[in-house]
């Protein structure tokens, strides 16, 4: 089915200003606009991370019961344990991306985030602000942040592709309010996108804030399980074909498959009562393609 939803995207800086941070303190006004978002369920083998910038895995962490401390499964994670995380669910994440993605060799995981919908302004809730986790130059940055200098020198030249999957599944029941909705990339011009500059004590980052038009496509996923796994693709140096996603007016398409994302009120659209706040986790990874292609791009 198709929902309607106010969503939250920028507004953009004057031509030529660099915004800063997405959270508080970005100094742009954010707006909210109506826009259609479609259900993917019943679909979800119609879309993938190289042509739509995401993939929907049903089922893929099948365990019974779900993930908890009293499960008894060896897999079992306590996802408040940041410790448990990184023992217990990192590895399997990073077997599930060497397994699903064609071609990959390694993968590293530089960060994860356990979220908690709520109605108040707390730092770990869902994120309604449409946005793209990594710019290409962001991307690059993560690289060399988290990668070996020889590593990230190839990734840098194109000898090697690498991308930026985010892995997000709910880690209690079904998601019933607050899911993340998606952008299929060809429905996204370049034009669309502002570059924000994320700066961490330590760390100066850059992603994407999305403008709204009319055209943009949008998608979400109806009643998630704590077994489904959504794969968001952020960045992929493999380069689009040039053709692709170019419009009549000339406006050229995205160079990267990108996904933008955030979350939504599905409860504000339906106007049913929210059964219990939606918890997930999401997996931020760089994976690299260790055959070499001359299909990169060298990024600046």
């Amino acid at each position: 089915g198709t929902t309607e939803e106010r969503r939250y995207l920028v507004t953009p800086p004057c031509q030529g200003s660099m915004s800063r941070n997405m959270g508080s303190e970005y100094p742009h006004a954010h707006h909210r606009a109506v826009v259609p978002i479609r259900d993917i369920r019943g679909r979800e083998c119609d879309f993938t991370l190289r042509t739509h910038s995401f993939a929907a895995l049903p089922g893929v962490f099948c365990t019974t019961p779900s993930l908890s401390t009293t499960s008894g499964d060896r897999h079992a994670t306590d996802f408040d344990d940041p410790l448990q995380v990184s023992a217990r669910y990192i590895p399997r994440v990073k077997a599930l991306l060497l397994n699903q993605l064609p071609g990959a060799t390694d993968v590293a995981v530089f960060d994860h985030t356990v979220r908690k919908a709520s109605a108040t302004k707390t730092p770990a809730r869902q994120v309604r602000k449409i946005h793209i986790d990594q710019s290409p130059r962001g991307a690059l940055g993560r690289a060399r942040r988290h990668l070996d200098q020889q590593t990230a020198s190839m990734l840098e030249s194109g000898a090697i592709r690498f991308s930026i999957i985010n892995v997000w599944k709910s880690i209690r029941g079904t998601v019933t309010d607050h899911p993340l909705t998606f952008a299929d990339c060809r429905s996204l011009r370049q034009s669309d996108l502002v570059p924000v500059r994320q700066i961490y004590p330590d760390y100066v980052g850059e992603t994407y804030a999305l403008k709204h038009r009319s055209t943009q496509e949008f998608w979400y996923w109806s009643n998630m399980g704590e077994a489904d796994v959504l794969l968001l693709q952020c960045f992929d140096s493999l380069e689009r074909d040039e053709a692709d996603g170019v419009d009549e007016d000339g406006d050229d398409g995205l160079a990267y498959a990108q996904c933008a994302h955030g979350s939504f009120e599905l409860n504000e659209v339906t106007g049913e009562a929210e059964k219990h706040e939606r918890e997930s986790i999401e997996v931020r990874c760089l994976v690299i393609y260790g055959i070499p292609t001359t299909h990169s791009a060298k990024i600046t």
